[in-house]
């Protein structure tokens, strides 16, 4: 018996796929992963931050604005608002008027005015990430180390030459 001739002989089916494609991928996604997943992480935190400063820029420029016109309405002289200043601050009320609360002992209230010019401050919404193991790992700095490391190695796997066989 002869052997085969090298036209007869098969080395599988019509293609071929090198194994190295796989860890070269793996590899290259691994670290992708250890790269973008904290990357992501710092962009959604600094989005927030300025979010929240917008929201304090936008909740001083309200004050001012509230402020401004209290103030423009003491200046024209506002018969309403000088008659409750004058109730609040001074516990004066015009003659011939009766005041709201008539029991012996009323509530202690501030005759502040200014808590009402205070506008509400809205916090905008806290970032919300996805728990997940590989979120944990790639944000983790021992861990992301070793996801580096390992995807490095999965490249240089996938970069080496395919075997030959002995022939």
């Amino acid at each position: 018996m002869s052997a085969p001739s090298k036209r007869t002989r098969r080395t599988g089916g019509l293609f071929r796929i090198d194994a190295g494609w796989l860890f070269l991928l793996s590899g290259l996604a691994v670290m992708c992963a250890a790269v973008l997943i904290p990357a992501h992480d710092d962009l959604a935190m600094a989005r927030y931050e300025r979010d929240r400063a917008r929201a304090i820029e936008s909740w001083h420029a309200e004050r001012v604005e509230n402020y401004a016109e209290y103030l423009d309405a003491l200046r024209d002289g506002d018969e309403t608002l000088v008659l409750s200043l004058a109730a609040m601050q001074l516990n004066l009320i015009p003659a011939g008027t009766t005041p709201l609360v008539t029991s012996v002992r009323p509530q202690a209230t501030s005759a502040s005015v200014f808590p009402e010019l205070e506008p509400r401050f809205e916090h905008p919404p806290a970032p919300e990430f996805y728990d997940s193991t590989l979120r944990r790992w790639a944000t983790d700095s021992r861990h992301r180390l070793w996801m580096i490391a390992g995807g490095a190695l999965l490249v240089l796997f996938g970069l080496l030459p395919p075997s030959r066989g002995r022939g």
